[in-house]
């Protein structure tokens, strides 16, 4: 069985929009690129939003 990764339409924008701001084409490499930047990117985003709201 393979693995399935669904993904919500925020999401997906979001990487779009990554891989229009590095100028990536539309190769796998490039989209798989764009989806780890996308995806570590939101983590430290949701990371920093926790460590702020501990510090108040």
């Amino acid at each position: 069985m393979a693995n399935v990764i669904t993904k919500s339409d925020e999401r997906r924008a979001y990487e779009e929009q990554v891989l229009r701001s590095f100028g990536g084409s539309n190769s796998a490499v490039d989209r798989e690129a764009a989806q780890v930047i996308a995806a570590r990117s939101q983590e430290a985003i949701a990371e920093l939003r926790r460590m702020e709201g501990k510090n108040r």
